[in-house]
């Protein structure tokens, strides 16, 4: 994540693919836990002006493991293993998790 002040929302830490496909992501498991694979992924934002192509969607999406935002399940399918993805946290939890991670690193860079 990099925090851009010049953007508003989602948009101030990712790229508008990113914000759309983390948005989805949180209204699909809004009542129950709902996992995405890249396929789907993918498939979601082919319609949207922001499309990308599906080994960005993947590279974002394990971004997005290695910043604990998300999770992933390995499951069997055709032609081997593939990751399932699941948001960690809600939308306001992330919101908590972001301010605290902007907050520490703040402090790190100006001590008191």
């Amino acid at each position: 994540m990099k925090f851009d002040t010049d953007k508003e929302g989602l948009h101030t830490l990712f790229r508008p693919y990113q914000a759309l496909l983390l948005e989805h992501l949180w209204e699909l498991n809004r009542e129950s836990r709902v996992g995405v694979n890249s396929r789907q992924a993918h498939r979601y934002l082919l319609d949207k002006p922001e499309k990308r192509s599906r080994a960005s969607v993947i590279n974002f999406l394990n971004d997005m493991v290695d910043e604990d935002i998300l999770d992933y399940e390995e499951k069997t399918g055709k032609g081997g293993y593939h990751r399932v993805y699941y948001p960690k946290m809600n939308k306001e939890e992330f919101s908590v998790y972001v301010t605290e991670l902007i907050e520490k690193k703040l402090s790190e860079a100006f001590p008191s």
